[in-house]
């Protein structure tokens, strides 16, 4: 059988090229046929099946067959499988699933890898859907990259409109074989996952031929693109595009592709961040990210790396003081600070482990009910200088300590280029620890976790991380071997083994938690600490010799 299939090699217009039927892969999915074809087109025949095609509709007799899926990496010849229509609108026929918000969806890990992302011969696979990335710091390109390539996207740098549709207007008219993707982030950056339109049933539409992440149930903004060329090569060839316009919403993300329905509109999640540095502000970064539990941390990373690269390029001996504000609905704002050193460069996985954004990640994947965050705002003061230290020693007058009495700790701190100095910490005893051994430990702020009782509900969760210790501090701890507890979201410290016999019966689930008792204070100072040291002291009876 001969027919044709149509996609858009340039600009916006989908174009017609030939495609003759080769066989059919029966079973190749769980009760799902492939349909084999070969591009009979010069245009083809010398790019191959790009990245980008996914998608792209089959027609024979004038009649839809299905949609370009799947193809080979290193192929000499344009063959590629097709998806049949059938399976894909088989996928509207499922139970419908009550669509959760999408920031609470959570994502396994996806079988699928893109044969531009894969160079692995002999094997059909999925065609990749090329990542259009515009307005991305080179170093937030390679984390994207590196993240992305276990879902098979292979991001490439491409131009962004960030033309919207007006509110009220109607959606574009758009034609099977149209360039359509998933918009995961756009405004002064854009993050699109591109591919094409297969079917066009009303509102409802029908792409890709294969899934994006395979998850079944979302809302992801959906865009209409603009190609701006083929890029040809050996291993596979991609499309470069652009989106230029919001069309509708993706609603499911299936076996045999994405549906999405026209003139929707699916919520996003706004980010601003403002950077500071030399006493000047620069213009806000302004972006809406796709809610999206597991790629919300990842894509909020990037924007801030993006941010900060494009407001202070210089990032030598640099020192950022970062305060993140995340806006829980239904929750006083959640602010947490982090002051960072980069000696070279800040690298966006350093800021992936930030209180910020740790935070979120932690917000969206909690066990108790789901949160949704309205607004991230990122506020971001830059200097240039050296202020980073390594905890190398730690020293006490002598081994004995007094409880009660006040001991005075010397902590040797390396600090970046620089000479070791001694800063002296002047804490406090217990005389509840009189007569014990205690081990007293030293550590820069952001490599310790405060003592905290386990969430018992969406409120204690929140409350809990609002407490932490900020990198810009030395923390003391002081640990003894008595046992407390931690109940009902109370913490209940120096209890007599009778009363840990009551908290702790062995007939039931709900029990109370036993932890070791630790006192700790925070010595706030300038700079970033790292490192930790500890001793082992004695502690005295305050009445005896």
């Amino acid at each position: 059988m001969v027919g044709e299939a149509r996609t858009v090699f340039q600009g916006t217009t989908p174009e017609a090229f030939k495609v003759r039927v080769v066989s059919i892969m029966r079973n190749f999915m769980p009760k799902q046929d492939i349909i084999l074809v070969r591009a009979e087109d010069a245009r083809v025949e010398s790019l191959g099946i790009a990245a980008g095609m996914s998608g792209s509709p089959v027609y024979v007799d004038g009649k839809l067959m299905g949609a370009i899926a799947y193809g080979w990496s290193f192929a000499k010849e344009p063959l590629a499988g097709v998806t049949p229509i059938e399976t894909m609108l088989a996928e509207r026929d499922r139970p419908d699933r009550p669509p959760p918000d999408p920031a609470q969806v959570g994502v396994p890990q996806p079988s699928v890898v893109g044969i531009a992302a894969d160079g692995t011969p002999g094997q059909l696979q999925p065609v990749a859907i090329p990542l259009s990335v515009s307005g991305a710091s080179e170093a937030s390109l390679a984390y994207l990259g590196q993240e992305m390539q276990a879902l098979g996207l292979h991001p490439v740098r491409a131009g962004g409109s960030g033309s919207k549709t007006r509110p009220g207007a109607a959606a574009p008219a758009i034609l099977p074989g149209a360039a359509v993707g998933v918009a995961l982030i756009s405004g002064d950056m854009s993050t699109t996952a591109m591919g094409t339109l297969t079917y066009s049933d009303g509102k409802q539409v029908f792409a890709f031929g294969h899934p994006l992440f395979g998850i079944g149930s979302v809302s992801l903004p959906m865009v209409q693109g603009e190609i701006h060329a083929i890029i040809p090569s050996l291993s596979s060839s991609l499309k470069m595009s652009s989106p230029i316009a919001v069309i509708g919403t993706v609603t499911d993300d299936s076996r045999s592709g994405v549906i999405g329905l026209l003139g929707d509109r699916a919520g996003t999640v706004p980010v601003q961040v403002r950077v500071a540095s030399k006493g000047t502000s620069k213009p806000p970064f302004t972006v809406a990210i796709a809610r999206h539990r597991r790629l919300l941390p990842m894509l909020a990373t990037m924007a801030i790396s993006t941010a900060l690269s494009e407001a202070v390029p210089d990032v030598t001996d640099m020192t950022a003081d970062v305060t993140t504000r995340l806006f829980v609905r239904g929750f006083p704002p959640l602010e947490l600070r982090d002051v960072i050193f980069a000696s070279e460069n800040l690298a966006p996985r350093v800021l992936a482990m930030s209180h910020g954004i740790r935070a979120l990640g932690e917000l969206l994947g909690n066990p108790f009910a789901p949160a949704v965050v309205d607004k991230i705002e990122v506020d971001a003061r830059v200097e240039y200088r050296a202020d980073t230290a390594e905890i190398v020693a730690l020293a006490s007058p002598g081994d004995k300590v007094r409880a009660g009495g006040r001991l005075p700790l010397r902590v040797t701190l390396r600090p970046y280029q620089g000479a070791e100095f001694v800063e002296t910490l002047d804490i406090e005893v217990p005389r509840s620890l009189a007569g014990r051994a205690v081990k007293i430990e030293v550590a820069g702020g952001a490599q310790v976790k405060p003592d905290l009782p386990r969430a018992e509900d969406l409120r204690g969760f929140v409350e809990n991380l609002r407490t932490y210790y900020p990198a810009a501090s030395l923390v003391v701890s002081l640990t003894t071997r008595d046992d407390g507890v931690a109940l009902r979201g109370r913490l209940i410290r120096n209890l007599p083994p009778s009363a840990l016999d009551t908290l702790r019966p062995t007939g039931q689930s709900r029990r109370a938690d036993a932890f070791h008792v630790i006192k700790r204070t925070a010595f706030p100072r300038a700079g970033v600490f790292t490192g930790s040291k500890d001793i082992q002291v004695q502690v005295r009876d305050p009445a005896g010799p």
